[in-house]
C-alpha cells in the first residue's frame, strides 16, 4: 500500500469530497461501526460522522491521519494496511475504503474484509474522477499527464472495483452505483490535488515541477477566471458478506 504522508498538507488542501450520494447508498449508517480504510486525511471519515456512524479510520500514514485528527479532534485513528488489519473478527458492520481499495495486496484483502465483517456486514469501495473527455483542455491535461508520468494511462479510471469481491464467492455485489456531480476547484487548488496524486508525488522533482507549470498554463489559459469546472464520476459498488 502506497502512504501519502510525504504529500500530507497538498492531500488536505486539494482532495475534495465525496458526493452525498455515495452515503445515502450505504445507509442506515446511525450506530453502525464502521472500519474506514486507506483514510487519510478524514475526508471520508468526516461524512461518515456527519451520519452518526462510529467510525474507525486507519491508513498507513501516520501524517495523513495526523491531519485527520487536526480536523476531527479525540479521533481514534489506527495505523494499519487494510490487507492485514489488527482488528477482531466480526467486529464491524461495514468496512469501506474511498479511493484506497486498489491499493492493498490483492491476495489478501478480500479475505481480510470478510473477516472483520458481522454476518451481513457491508464492504464498499468508491472511486471518483474527472470526467470531461472531449473537451479539449481535459484531453490535453490527460496528454501531459502521460506524456511525463511513466505506465499512467486514463483508462485506469475504468476499473470495475466490486469483480473480485464477486469471484471471491465471500460477497453478494451490488451494480455498480454512479453519482454524477460537477466540481468547481479554484485552480491552486487544482494544482494541490495534482501534487498529491500517487503518479505525481513520484516524479523526480524538476520532472514533477516542469508537468505542474504545464498543467497550470494550461488551465489559466482554459480558465482564465481562475475557477475549473469539470464534470466528476463516483463509482460505487456494494459487497453484503454472505
Amino acid at each position: 500500500m502506497v502512504s501519502f504522508d510525504r504529500v500530507a498538507d497538498e492531500y488536505a488542501a486539494g482532495r475534495p469530497t465525496h458526493p452525498d450520494e455515495v452515503f445515502d447508498a450505504l445507509e442506515p449508517l446511525a450506530g453502525r461501526v464502521v472500519l474506514d480504510g486507506g483514510a487519510g486525511t478524514g475526508i471520508a471519515t468526516r461524512a461518515l460522522l456527519d451520519r452518526n456512524a462510529s467510525v474507525v479510520p486507519f491508513d498507513i500514514g501516520s501524517s495523513v491521519l495526523r491531519k485527520a485528527i487536526e480536523r476531527t479532534p479525540g479521533l481514534m485513528a489506527v495505523v494499519a494496511d487494510g490487507a492485514q488489519l489488527p482488528f477482531r473478527d466480526e467486529c464491524a458492520d461495514l468496512v469501506c475504503f474511498a479511493q484506497s481499495w486498489h491499493w492493498l495486496d490483492p491476495t489478501s484483502r478480500v479475505h481480510e474484509a470478510a473477516r472483520v465483517l458481522r454476518e451481513g456486514g457491508r464492504w464498499a469501495g468508491w472511486w471518483s474522477h474527472a470526467r470531461a473527455d472531449g473537451d479539449q483542455w481535459f484531453d490535453a491535461y490527460w496528454d501531459l499527464i502521460e506524456r511525463v508520468c511513466p505506465g499512467v494511462v486514463r483508462s485506469r479510471r475504468d476499473l470495475d472495483g466490486g469483480s473480485e469481491l464477486t469471484v471471491s464467492g465471500l460477497f453478494d455485489v451490488s451494480e455498480r452505483l454512479t453519482s454524477r456531480w460537477i466540481r468547481h476547484v479554484e485552480i491552486e487548488t487544482w494544482l494541490l490535488d495534482d501534487r498529491s496524486r500517487s503518479f505525481v508525488m513520484g516524479l523526480p522533482t524538476d520532472r514533477r515541477e516542469a508537468l505542474l507549470r504545464g498543467v497550470r498554463a494550461l488551465l489559466t489559459e482554459s480558465f482564465p477566471e481562475g475557477t475549473v469546472v469539470v464534470p466528476y464520476e463516483t463509482w460505487l459498488w456494494i459487497g453484503t458478506k454472505r
